[in-house]
C-alpha cells in the first residue's frame, strides 16, 4: 500500500518522502489530484498513517516486551489492513488509467 500511494504521488509529479507514512504529503497536495481522488485523500491519509504505525511491530513484534507480532494483532487488524489496501489499489488503478490511457 505504501508503494502504491507513493506511485500515486509520482503520477502527479510529487516527489514522495523517504518515510513510510505519506499522509502529510497527500494532504498538502490534494489539489494536484483529480477531484474524485482528492475527495478520498482523508481516507488515504488515514490508511497511510495507520499502516505506517503498524509496520514495525508487524515485522518485529514488541522487541522490548518480547511479544511476537502474531500476538500483537487481531483478525480485525488484518481485516482493516485489507480494507485499506483494496481501497488504495482501486483508487490508484483508476488514477493510473486516467493518466496513462
Amino acid at each position: 500500500m505504501e508503494l502504491t500511494l507513493k506511485a500515486c504521488l509520482r503520477v502527479v509529479g510529487i516527489e514522495y518522502p523517504r518515510s513510510h507514512d505519506v499522509s502529510d504529503v497527500l494532504t498538502e497536495n490534494r489539489d494536484r489530484f483529480p477531484a474524485w481522488f482528492s475527495g478520498e485523500i482523508e481516507d488515504l491519509a488515514e490508511a497511510s498513517s495507520w499502516l505506517a504505525e503498524k509496520r514495525g511491530p508487524a515485522m518485529y513484534g514488541d522487541e522490548v516486551g518480547g511479544i511476537p507480532a502474531s500476538r500483537l494483532f487481531t483478525r480485525e487488524d488484518a481485516e482493516q489492513a485489507l480494507k485499506y489496501a483494496r481501497k488504495v489499489i482501486d483508487l490508484a488503478s483508476r488514477l493510473f488509467k486516467e493518466f496513462y490511457e
